[in-house]
């Protein structure tokens, strides 16, 4: 479903426990993380969001620049797509001083 700049699937997607990866003007990469507690544990279910720039992939990012938690749910989505939506802004403002 198109969100403003990002173009996410719905809350469901995460249920599953899928990992939601994306990018916008090719230097702008986020990463959306399902944790899921087991029903045993003292932790919290969250959905984690990750932002780096350039063109490495996550697991070769030199620094992320940003990272959110927020909780999982539809809210907690729509949360992150408001995160993402600043941090997007930012670079946005940044991107020419970066060389982007």
């Amino acid at each position: 479903m198109l969100h403003g700049y990002f173009d996410l699937p719905t809350f469901y997607f995460f249920d599953e426990k899928n990992i939601w990866t994306g990018s916008l003007y090719n230097n702008f990469n986020y990463r959306i993380t399902p944790k899921k507690a087991k029903k045993d544990s003292d932790e919290k279910s969250e959905l984690k969001v990750a932002v780096w720039y350039g063109k490495k992939c996550f697991d070769t990012a030199e620094e992320l620049v940003a990272q959110y938690s927020e909780e999982f749910s539809p809210e907690g989505l729509e949360a992150c797509i408001e995160d993402l939506t600043k941090e997007f802004e930012h670079f946005k403002e940044i991107r020419k001083e970066l060389g982007y």
